[in-house]
């Protein structure tokens, strides 16, 4: 999912008390719905409350230095017709410009938290713009810069997330020469059932989009680390680690020496990942028989017993 920062920042400088304005998932575009769209379809945008415009004025003014203009703001604000008022006092004080840019800032870190919250990755008009280097010389930026950030996952957000889901079941699948039946549907019930139990569901997004996530099940104050992936393509960034320090921080703060967590014995990349960070104890192991016409193609040897696998 993908949008143009400059479009969430104007459906949100245009919305009012009377106006919601919604993206659409398939269609990757902002609008205002009709009765035929499926709502499971849309992404509603910042409300006339959540934008609060009301609320930045005050957080203008208070940052403003102790001033005859900070006071005349200040009392300009109160009772009704307050936005008039303040407008007219920016005017008299020469301040018009320097709210303006207060406010675009503002309505700009409203776009990007939104875009964040639900996975969208949002695009810069130029992300790749013109800059002088310390020789002068004018270049131009070849690589997208980086803005990592956590990301709660809850029941609003949680659609968003699926299709991580689906990838990580299929890498699992693949873990076994099998093929992952996992659809998004299935995901997002997995999903609604960790948010239903009050486990731990986080994402790191870049830029909006979500590049990996992490689920820790807790259970009688044990904390296992349920689910853990990234992205191909941002494998070997850090993220994988950035991920399994905040689920290793909520096993601490459940008392806990160390963090559990399952794991397919020819999983190496995941295996590998632990030693490098202190987990090389083997733990408990788990065996079954064979479901019915399943095949096991792979022999483990632990100690002196061997496994299918």
């Amino acid at each position: 999912m993908q949008i143009k920062l400059e479009e969430v920042i104007e459906a949100i400088e245009k919305t009012d008390t009377d106006t919601q304005y919604y993206y659409s998932i398939p269609e990757e575009r902002i609008l205002i719905p009709d009765e035929e769209e499926n709502d499971r379809n849309l992404i509603p945008l910042p409300s006339h409350k959540q934008i609060d415009d009301y609320g930045t004025m005050r957080s203008f003014i208070s940052e403003l230095e102790e001033s005859e203009a900070k006071g005349w703001l200040e009392e300009a604000i109160k009772g009704s017709g307050a936005f008039r008022r303040f407008r007219s006092t920016l005017e008299r004080f020469g301040m018009s410009e320097q709210w303006l840019d207060y406010l675009d800032a503002a309505h700009e870190n409203i776009a990007i938290d939104w875009c964040e919250y639900y996975g969208i990755e949002y695009l810069e008009d130029d992300p790749f713009p013109v800059y002088r280097n310390e020789e002068g010389i004018v270049k131009k930026k070849t690589e997208q810069k980086h803005n990592y950030r956590f990301i709660t996952i809850d029941q609003d957000n949680l659609y968003s997330l699926a299709y991580l889901v689906v990838d990580f079941r299929k890498a699992l699948a693949g873990l076994k020469k099998e093929e992952s039946h996992t659809d998004v549907d299935d995901a997002v019930e997995e999903l609604k059932y960790y948010v239903r139990k009050g486990y731990p569901v986080y994402a790191i997004s870049d830029n909006g989009r979500y590049i990996g996530y992490a689920v820790c099940r807790i259970e009688d104050d044990v904390v296992w680390l349920e689910s853990i992936y990234v992205r191909k393509e941002y494998r070997r960034k850090g993220i994988g680690k950035m991920l399994f320090e905040r689920a290793d921080a909520i096993a601490k703060e459940h008392g806990n020496d160390t963090l559990y967590q399952y794991v397919h014995p020819n999983n190496d990349l995941m295996l590998n990942f632990l030693k490098g960070n202190g987990y090389d104890v083997l733990n408990l192991i788990e065996v079954r028989k064979a479901y019915p016409a399943e095949e096991p193609k792979e022999e483990y040897t632990i100690g002196d017993h061997r496994y299918r696998y």
